[in-house]
């Protein structure tokens, strides 16, 4: 690497120092520490851990010194530098490196008393640790602490948002999800979530019109279009229940959902209004296409056609008889002997 070439040309024997030093002034050399440090973050950001401890070992640069050993799960040796530099003094960081190292909550209080409490680190690493034990109701209070100090913290929030909704802390949990989405408008797994906590909360379109901006930032995701898909039937969305239904024969091969299916056939046939305010009836033309796209994708399946004649009787068709027998004869082949 070319920093790597430069770090060694300081040390090299030409050519010599009274040449060097003629262009000294002009060139704006760096200091020889502040390339060094540059070529051990070169180092990390490569994944070269072992090279870049060596570079922060040599610059006595001790913080780095003991995430090298945290990467490298050398965490004896992580613990017994921080607790050499802890005798010199304790520091906030020093104290969150030892809690990461050695597990131990108590260091992480530590460090947040030590600051004043104000140091939004040590209650989010405690959060964090805490979350990832599975500890979601202790957890909730030390992210909540953190993000009360600084509130430019996605992964933070995030983490919150999924710790309410494990302990069935729904507006918690949504209004956490909120945040993230604000942060990040961009990322379907957040708009996803929030969507799910909606639900819980009884609030279906809030939940449909998430689940559009999820499909927005990821259009080829089968599972967001199933979710979408369930959730505008059950907001009685009947129309975009149908294109998510084509979208998912698009995305899955063979797709079937004869839930889905026998509650859009209900609908039309009962001639319900649906959410935007216009008769089920007029979505007979869309659903019967679906039907018969889904039904040659999948001839076997004894719901399909049931549900395909029933509504094609209302128009007294003579394709009815043909319909029910393709159906019972499906359900005949579908029971074992």
């Amino acid at each position: 690497m070319q920093i790597q070439v430069l770090v060694d040309e300081f040390s090299g024997e030409c050519p010599s120092s009274v040449d060097r030093t003629r262009c000294f002034f002009g060139s704006g050399l760096l200091p020889i520490w502040s390339v060094q440090h540059f070529l051990a973050e070169l180092f990390m950001s490569l994944g070269l851990v072992k090279s870049a401890l060596s570079v922060y070992e040599a610059l006595e640069m001790w913080d780095q010194v003991i995430e090298c050993f945290t990467v490298l799960e050398h965490r004896e040796k992580a613990e017994q530098l921080i607790r050499e530099r802890l005798q010199l003094g304790e520091t906030v960081d020093l104290l969150c490196s030892l809690g990461e190292v050695t597990y131990d909550t108590g260091c992480f209080e530590r460090a947040f008393q030590l600051s004043g409490e104000r140091s939004a680190k040590a209650m989010r690493l405690m959060g964090r640790m805490l979350f990832f034990r599975k500890e979601y109701e202790a957890a909730i209070p030390a992210l909540e602490k953190s993000l009360s100090i600084n509130k430019l913290q996605l992964n933070t929030w995030f983490l919150l948002g999924t710790a309410a909704f494990r302990t069935e802390k729904w507006e918690l949990a949504a209004g956490a999800y909120r945040h993230c989405a604000s942060m990040d408008s961009e990322n379907h797994e957040v708009w996803n979530n929030l969507s799910a906590a909606y639900i819980k909360l009884k609030q279906k379109d809030r939940a449909l019109r998430t689940l559009e901006e999820a499909l927005r930032c990821s259009y080829e995701n089968w599972k967001i279009w199933e979710n979408y898909m369930v959730t505008a039937v059950d907001c009685g969305a009947f129309e975009e229940a149908i294109r998510a239904y084509n979208r998912l024969m698009d995305l899955k091969d063979k797709f079937v959902d004869v839930e889905v299916v026998e509650i859009l056939g209900r609908a039309v046939n009962d001639d319900l209004v649906t959410r935007s305010g216009e008769k089920t009836v007029t979505l007979k033309a869309s659903l019967l296409k679906l039907l018969g796209r889904n039904t040659a994708s999948v001839p076997n399946n004894e719901g399909l056609w049931a549900v395909y004649a029933d509504l094609v009787a209302t128009d007294s068709s003579p394709k009815v008889p043909t319909l029910i027998v393709v159906s019972y004869l499906c359900a005949e082949i579908a029971v074992p002997n």
